[in-house]
């Protein structure tokens, strides 16, 4: 009787593992290097090139003990351009084919709210030819902003929670030969303090043409 009821279980598990996709039982390869910055890899090795205020940090990470914190100040002048802002990030760079699609997800987190608007940090996905335009993507053709760019940590976010970050799909236009991965942060509140997002965990994912292949970027 044991082994009868052994052999429907066994029975039962494999019927069952027929109908699960096997998408849904794999993840996607993640094409970043250091993706979690802890051996904070540069650029001439094949990792992160980092602009305006930006550094790898020590001060907070999910996971490790490093993060990338991407930061600086906004302030209203008394004459033009009347406003000074900040855009810093870090990105990394790979070959891409026009139809290709990818994918950036990840976490970011303040340890204060962020204080006025626009202020606020994302994870985003940019094209570019071989003469180093911006493409924008199939997705976000038409539209003002032209990266693929995720939901925000801005000043509705909880102080020191990690808000996972997504795109969603970004397709490569015509004449795509690149496509780069950010964190970014940008401020143009006027509020005239320092202030910035902590990124940690981030994944890039390049996915096949056709979308019913996907596997889970996660």
């Amino acid at each position: 009787m044991k082994h009868k009821i052994l052999a429907l279980l066994n029975a039962l598990v494999c019927s069952l593992a027929i109908f699960i996709p096997s998408a849904a039982l794999a993840s996607a390869e993640n094409i970043l290097n250091d993706s979690g910055f802890e051996t904070e890899l540069k650029s001439a090795q094949g990792g992160w090139t980092l602009f305006d205020q930006s550094r790898f940090s020590s001060e907070h990470a999910r996971n490790g003990r490093q993060s990338m914190f991407n930061w600086g100040f906004s302030r209203i002048l008394p004459s033009p351009p009347f406003m000074l802002g900040t855009a810093s990030g870090s990105f990394q760079q790979f070959a891409a084919s026009p139809g290709s699609r990818w994918q950036l997800i990840g976490y970011a987190m303040t340890p204060d709210r962020l204080k006025g608007a626009p202020a606020y940090g994302i994870v985003q996905l940019s094209f570019f030819d071989d003469a180093g335009n911006d493409l924008g993507t199939v997705e976000t053709a038409g539209t003002k902003i032209k990266a693929r760019t995720s939901n925000q940590v801005n000043s509705e976010t909880p102080a020191g929670e990690w808000v996972f970050l997504d795109t969603g799909i970004a397709t490569a236009p015509a004449n795509t030969s690149k496509v780069h991965a950010f964190t970014l942060y940008v401020d143009y509140s006027g509020k005239g303090q320092a202030q910035g997002v902590y990124f940690d965990d981030l994944k890039l994912c390049a996915h096949g043409a056709d979308a019913s292949a996907d596997t889970a970027c996660r």
